[in-house]
């Protein structure tokens, strides 16, 4: 009985280490969404190893869950740079079954951004594009063969003949011409990682993303967290770095809030987030405020 204990202590912190293992298998990534979670019932686990007088092994799942948790925590509540910046972008997940965007319309011309990325977008919400055509003339939908897909807006003019619509691989980017200068303006949907394709679907945009020359700013439903390896992957293809700290933006079947919509800006160029309502989505839209100009 003792052993069959010990053995189910030891699985928690062993799935722990395995979450960080997103660059060896994409299962890691999918084990890095509850991390932690994780990290919590590795550090009871390690307490009982502990108390069962496998003291050695205890101490290092305590550690462990310790070094991780806190890496965690402080994400969700280091310092963010306060005052003005010159650009503002909001991101929303809106729901396929999203009937009347109202709210939504009313909290985008509440907030004023320069940069709106969307996803789960339908027919049904062209009300949405149409409401704000006098304020964002740039605008562009993607649609897949199943009528759903993503959309961007900007106030900026678009580039002649820059938009990349990857409807399949949920990815649309449109060129704007910012006062800083030329800029891409990305909006991305992940499929939910393993045992489904996102790694695949990831592997497949990278090529694109790492042509897009010059400054890219990116919003996105990632299905995944800041701290995965598919995160990872799109920032240095971009050249990006999320902006701010870490919000849960998704409840996870009814349970566990998880951070999984994210918005990008230029390496060095540091910022702020925050989490707005759901307004009739089931994710909550990220509001960030970033420069992209000279950055350090």
């Amino acid at each position: 009985m003792k052993k069959a204990v010990v053995c189910i202590f030891f699985v928690p912190p062993l799935l722990l280490v395995a979450s960080a293992g997103g660059p060896l298998h994409p299962l890691g990534d999918s084990l890095a969404v509850f991390r932690l979670y994780l990290g919590v019932i590795a550090l009871i686990c390690g307490a009982g190893l502990f108390v069962l007088n496998w003291r050695r092994s205890g101490i290092g799942a305590m550690v462990l869950s310790v070094a991780a948790i806190g890496a965690i925590l402080w994400s969700y509540h280091g310092p963010q740079p306060q005052g003005d910046f010159p650009y503002t972008h909001y991101q929303k997940n809106l729901l396929y079954v999203l009937y009347d965007p109202a709210e939504i319309i009313a909290d985008i011309q509440e907030q004023d951004p320069d940069f709106i990325t969307l996803q789960e977008m339908t027919p049904r919400s062209n009300g949405l594009m149409v409401a704000l055509q006098e304020d964002y003339p740039t605008q562009s939908v993607c649609l897949g063969e199943d009528d759903r897909g993503i959309a961007l807006a900007s106030r900026f003019d678009m580039v002649p003949e820059s938009r990349i619509c990857m409807p399949g691989h949920g990815m649309l980017a449109v060129q704007v011409i910012t006062p800083d200068g030329p800029v891409w303006l990305v909006t991305l949907h992940l499929r939910w990682p393993f045992p489904l394709e996102q790694a695949e679907q990831v592997t497949r945009i990278l090529p694109v993303l790492e042509g897009l020359t010059g400054p890219v700013v990116l919003g996105g439903d990632f299905n995944m967290v800041p701290w995965s390896d598919t995160m990872t992957r799109i920032e240095t293809a971009t050249r990006t770095r999320r902006v701010g700290r870490t919000i849960d933006t998704f409840l996870v079947e009814g349970h566990l809030m998880v951070p999984i919509d994210h918005v990008l800006a230029p390496q060095g160029c540091k910022g702020r987030v925050s989490a707005l309502d759901l307004l009739g989505s089931d994710h909550h839209g990220v509001l960030a405020h970033y420069p992209i100009g000279a950055c350090s």
